[in-house]
């Protein structure tokens, strides 16, 4: 039983893999083609998250349906997908057994051990040893709708769902056996017949397992109910709610979203359908919001081509990508060539910091230099700042800086970087890009964070002119040659330290500015960024 319980588990291993493989070779509206069919406009009177639940389990049938059902010429997808690409010689033996694949009607007959079963055929008698995770002690009275996988040399297993059938159900099957023939009589339409009814009039409720939605929804549990709670609340939405919602904006999860609106606005669910419309755009003008912000987010183009990959292989319905495109065209991106924003002077002071900037980088410069340049960085941005209302500083957009480095570890120079973003009232985070170089990413308004950039410069020219002066001073060349590299490696950590002590006192007595790091906050907020700064580790700060 051993060497079976193991061979079954590898068997069924192998075949979740396949199945997924073949879904991307179904024709594209398969599925959408028999939702339509089985739920024109069915729901009405279902509470949303039943309807919910309805519309997934559509899905789910669906797909199922589809992979082995033949086409016009005789092939199912498992064919297409032997055709399509080479097999490994491990997946073989599985492929084979989901081509022999057959819809049957079964009844647990005697349970062998946990998760085993003889289970017979309703139809012909036959009597089937399978192995399901779990669902068959659950199930042992009813009569399953299953698809059974034949094993090799062990038990078989169940591919797709588990229909526990009532009576009503049943009725439809009985349709379908013949006393005067074995089995089913048209398997595959007996199939449709069944998942037909069961979406048009809900599945047999079973004792002993969990309701639909958490079956469905065990991983986006806490969506569901903000969800279904948004839908009976009036009034502005909680702010830790947003950003609740804001922080699982993932594709996965911008997917599954997506599906609910569909299911809701089939279902005739309205304001559940709303509620899910609200928490989309909020997803997606995250995901807008990150991409401006940090060149390593992912992009909203990039999920349109994830989103439409899923469509062309038949996973989802077509339907999901339409909503997901409106939703899409309704994200508004913050003006930039605002009349009454002060941004002339705005675009003038940038100007200024770029080109002091770049004459940093051509000349270097001392540490109590760069201190100096900073303070009259800062002084300038105070002017402005002075000069703009609160109603002008809270319309500029914050923005991003990238500094590139060439450096795979963070080291002493990279300590400094908390500090100047402080000094300049920015948030930053620490990312790698594809190479595994590390770099920083200054978080801000606009002037702000372009002083951020020059400032950083500015260190980063101290350490190379401070760090020459020391190898050219005496304490150094006296040095025996194996302690050198410590040395100043010691001497950089000094060289940091001061710096940093350096910063944080002047940031203490600057005189203005400081009212612009609530505006910071909130800019960071709606694009669910967590400021705590570990260098290269993608986390802001």
């Amino acid at each position: 039983m051993t060497q079976q319980r193991s061979t079954s588990a590898q068997l069924d291993a192998i075949v979740t893999d396949l199945l997924a493989e073949a879904t991307r070779c179904l024709a594209p509206g398969r599925i959408d083609d028999l939702i339509r069919a089985w739920m024109p406009g069915t729901g009405d009177d279902l509470p949303p998250d039943a309807a919910l639940a309805r519309r997934t389990l559509a899905l789910t049938m669906a797909a199922t349906l589809a992979l082995f059902t033949p086409s016009g010429g005789g092939h199912t997808a498992f064919d297409r997908l032997a055709r399509q690409r080479r097999v490994a010689p491990h997946q073989t033996a599985a492929l084979d057994a989901l081509r022999r694949t057959r819809f049957r009607v079964v009844r647990v007959d005697r349970l062998i051990d946990a998760g085993v079963a003889d289970v017979r055929d309703v139809a012909s008698g036959e009597v089937l040893r399978v192995e399901d995770g779990g669902f068959i002690p659950e199930t042992a009275e009813f009569r399953l709708a299953v698809w059974v996988v034949p094993g090799a040399g062990g038990p078989g297993l169940f591919a797709g769902p588990v229909v526990p059938l009532d009576d009503a159900a049943f009725a439809v099957v009985a349709g379908f056996i013949r006393a005067d023939r074995p089995g089913l009589v048209n398997p595959l339409r007996c199939a449709e017949a069944v998942y037909r009814h069961v979406v048009r009039h809900g599945p047999m409720a079973l004792p002993g397992v969990g309701d639909e939605m958490d079956a469905l929804f065990d991983e986006d549990d806490d969506l569901v109910l903000l969800a279904r709670a948004w839908s009976l609340a009036a009034g502005p939405r909680d702010p830790e709610d947003i950003l609740f919602v804001r922080a699982q904006s993932d594709p996965d999860t911008v997917v599954g979203v997506m599906i609910a609106i569909v299911g809701a606005r089939s279902a005739g669910q309205d304001r559940l359908a709303g509620v899910w419309e609200e928490i989309g755009g909020l997803l997606i003008e995250t995901i807008d919001r990150r991409a401006r912000v940090s060149p390593s987010g992912l992009t909203l183009d990039a999920l349109d081509g994830f989103v439409a990959r899923l469509v062309a292989t038949g996973e989802i319905p077509s339907s999901v990508y339409q909503a997901f495109s409106t939703l899409r065209r309704g994200v508004v991106r913050p003006a930039k060539d605002r009349r009454d924003g002060g941004r002339a002077d705005l675009e003038a002071l940038i100007a200024r910091i770029q080109a002091l900037r770049v004459r940093t980088v051509e000349r270097g410069c001392t540490e109590e230099e760069a201190l100096a340049a900073a303070a009259k960085v800062a002084e300038l941005l105070d002017r402005h700042g002075l000069s703009l209302s609160e109603l002008e500083v809270r319309n500029q957009t914050c923005e991003s800086v990238i500094v590139e480095t060439t450096r795979r570890r963070a080291g002493p120079l990279d300590d400094c970087v908390p500090a100047v973003a402080s000094f300049f009232d920015c948030r930053v985070w620490g990312e790698k890009d594809d190479d595994g170089m590390l770099r920083h990413v200054f978080f801000g308004l606009p002037a702000d964070v372009a002083a951020a950039g020059y400032l950083y410069d500015l260190v980063e020219r101290a350490f190379e002119t401070e760090g020459a002066r020391f190898r050219a001073g005496e304490t150094y060349r006296t040095m025996p040659s194996k302690l050198r590299r410590t040395a100043t490696h010691s001497f950089q950590h000094g060289l940091a330290h001061g710096i940093m002590e350096k910063l944080r006192l002047r940031t203490r007595t600057r005189s203005g500015g400081r009212r612009v790091l609530r505006d910071v906050y909130d800019h960071g907020h709606q694009t669910g960024l967590d400021f705590a700064y570990r260098p290269g580790l993608g986390s802001a700060g």
